[in-house]
């Protein structure tokens, strides 16, 4: 585990915290590209969840 990395961001359901998405890469993955890709699939799945439920 030491030559890899966790991204994450926490998915919700209004103020509810329901889970966190994540990405395990190397640790010499591009950050740049990655971060911002799972923090927008993390609120694009909140904003189903909001519509859903």
């Amino acid at each position: 585990m030491e030559s890899v990395s966790f991204i994450t961001s926490p998915y919700a359901s209004g103020d509810e915290v329901l889970g966190t998405l994540g990405v395990i890469g190397p640790t010499r993955m591009d950050y740049s590209r990655i971060i911002p890709l799972v923090d927008y699939t993390a609120k694009l799945l909140s904003k189903m969840l909001e519509e859903t439920f």
